[in-house]
C-alpha cells in the first residue's frame, strides 16, 4: 500500500481519538452528576458504520444492569444531539465495563487492588509489552504495582497503552 494510504489511515485515527477525547469531556462530568462513573468512550469505524461504545458502571457499587444502561443511553442521546461531536450517523452502545473491564484512569489500579490484570505497555519492559499478574496498587510516586510469575513491576501509567481485569487468568500465590 502507498505512503499516502498510511498517512490517510494515521491522520484518521488522530481524529477519532479526538472525538473520543471531546465526548469524554463533554461526558465525564454530567454522567458523574447522575451517579456514574465513564470507563470509556471509543468511536470504532468499521466499513462505514459507525458505533460509539460508552462503558460506565454507577459510582456507589460499581454495578450497571440494563436498566442504568437505558438511563444512561437516553441521557447521553440527547446530550450528543445538542453537542453534536459527531458529523455522521452512528448507533450508540451504552454498556458496563464487562469481567474483562478496562483500566482506563489511574484511580482503577488503587481499586482494583489484588484483582488479576492483563497490561499492555506501548514499549518494551525486560523484553515483552504484555503483563499478566496482580495488581498491587499504586505506590507512593504514582506507580502501578503488578505481580507476576516471575517479578514484581512497577509501571508508569502514561507507559501503558491498554490495561483490563483479566478474570481467566491465575497465578499461584502461596
Amino acid at each position: 500500500m502507498s505512503g499516502s494510504f498510511w498517512l490517510a489511515f494515521f491522520i484518521y485515527g488522530i481524529k477519532l481519538r479526538m472525538v473520543d477525547q471531546q465526548i469524554r469531556d463533554l461526558l465525564f462530568f454530567r454522567l458523574k452528576k447522575l451517579g456514574y462513573h465513564l470507563i470509556r468512550v471509543k468511536l470504532i469505524n468499521l466499513q462505514g458504520k459507525s458505533t460509539l461504545q460508552i462503558m460506565a458502571e454507577r459510582i456507589k457499587d460499581k454495578k450497571m444492569d440494563i436498566e442504568d444502561c437505558v438511563f444512561l443511553s437516553k441521557h447521553i442521546s440527547t446530550l450528543l444531539e445538542v453537542a453534536d461531536p459527531i458529523s455522521s450517523s452512528y448507533i450508540l452502545e451504552v454498556s458496563s465495563g464487562g469481567l474483562a473491564r478496562p483500566l482506563t484512569m489511574i484511580d482503577d489500579f488503587k481499586l482494583f487492588k489484588h484483582n488479576k490484570a492483563k497490561i499492555v505497555l506501548k514499549e518494551k519492559f525486560l523484553g515483552k509489552k504484555t503483563y499478566k499478574g496482580f495488581l498491587g496498587g499504586v505506590d507512593k510516586n504514582g506507580k502501578i504495582l503488578l505481580e507476576t510469575e516471575e517479578h514484581k513491576i512497577k509501571f508508569n501509567f502514561l507507559e501503558i497503552e491498554k490495561a483490563n481485569i483479566d478474570p481467566n487468568w491465575a497465578i499461584n500465590k502461596s
